[in-house]
């Protein structure tokens, strides 16, 4: 048995391991340069359904924030607006009456300090709506709802209540919103749908063929893969609900693709490149990020995994998108559960791959 046959065994046990948990669909992709890739599948479309595939599609959820990042930082390059701009100095006019409504912290509006930055980083101190009971009621009430950026902001604002002032307090807070805004943002000063943006600046020139913005362009590619809580099966969710924090669809091949082109420098050039990927540890309790968690860029993780220093970024349905760009070693997938962390999957991949020396060592 040769050295990647070996490492094949290793890699379907993982995934064999994660499907035999509940059933549903697990995909691994590992691509070291100047090996054969290794592509990994296990479970089912759906719990007890059809045979997944290797080429099977599935939702990247927060993944999708990268994406939003490289695009906001493209119009950084371009000269069509600064990090430190005001978030307000650039939304579409028609959003500009919630600026003063979307954080207010014991009776203060700090809605016009926000600027491009804060959002990017996640400093801005927002409440994110995709985490409230208000959110997962009236998806409960009504899974099939066709979501709209303007809700997600309006919930934001009735649901919870902003953490810190911008920039100060702990300077962390995770927040789709603040995704939703750059959203906003990249269609006002691009002139174009979001997912029209991402297509024509992203998907397009990396030739990545079965991404799309759910609920904005038709599927692509083999059947949809169903994300689940537990047993319950999420995919009549309808894909508006997250939209520049999380709505895009992709498959292992794709996001392998996105992460090696955007360390690469073929997305953002130098030297805005340095500050995208510029990480700083930001949060309120270490305890609640998944170990090896290092910090955040714009819309991109740092992560150590076997003392290497990983980029990328995962997403609520359990998929994860990790490149080390020293090596280019990348690591992609999903299980499509929302219910457990998939640090294991993912150190336990590098870690086979490392183990035979095919990772370049330190960060």
């Amino acid at each position: 048995m040769t050295h990647h046959d070996e490492i094949a065994a290793e890699l379907q046990a993982l995934v064999d391991a994660e499907a035999a948990i509940d059933g549903a669909a697990v995909l691994l992709r590992v691509q070291v340069p100047g090996e054969p890739v290794w592509r990994h599948v296990a479970g089912g479309i759906s719990i007890g359904g059809t045979p997944a595939t290797v080429d099977t599609t599935f939702r990247i959820a927060s993944i999708t924030k990268t994406f939003t990042g490289v695009v906001i930082t493209q119009l950084a390059a371009e000269g069509r607006l600064h990090f430190d701009d005001l978030m307000s100095r650039h939304l579409p006019p028609e959003h500009l009456d919630l600026v003063p409504r979307l954080h207010v912290l014991d009776g203060t509006s700090y809605g016009e300090e926000i600027t491009v930055r804060q959002l990017l980083t996640h400093s801005s101190g927002l409440f994110d709506y995709a985490m409230s009971e208000g959110f997962f009621g009236t998806i409960a009430n009504d899974p099939g709802h066709v979501w709209t950026p303007r809700e997600m902001l309006e919930g934001s604002i009735v649901w919870g209540t902003p953490h810190f002032p911008p920039g100060r307090g702990y300077g962390y807070a995770y927040s789709d919103t603040g995704y939703v805004l750059l959203g906003l943002i990249i269609e006002h000063l691009d002139g174009r749908p979001l997912h029209q943006a991402y297509r024509e600046r992203i998907i397009e020139p990396l030739g990545l063929s079965v991404t799309y913005l759910e609920g904005h362009e038709p599927h692509r590619g083999p059947e949809l893969s169903h994300p689940h809580e537990g047993h319950l099966d999420c995919s009549v969710i309808h894909g508006t609900a997250d939209w520049s924090g999380g709505g895009l669809v992709s498959d292992v091949d794709d996001l392998a693709t996105f992460a090696q082109a955007l360390v690469d420098g073929r997305l953002v050039p130098q030297p805005w490149l340095d500050q995208m990927l510029d990480w700083r540890f930001r949060t309120l309790d270490p305890e609640r990020h998944s170990p090896g968690y290092l910090g955040y860029g714009f819309g991109v993780e740092a992560r150590d995994l076997h003392g290497r220093l990983f980029r990328g970024h995962r997403g609520h349905w359990g998929a994860w998108m990790h490149v080390h760009p020293e090596s280019g070693v990348t690591v992609t997938g999903t299980f499509n559960q929302a219910n457990r962390p998939p640090h294991d999957i993912v150190r336990n991949a590098v870690g086979t791959v490392v183990s035979r020396g095919l990772v370049g060592g330190g960060a």
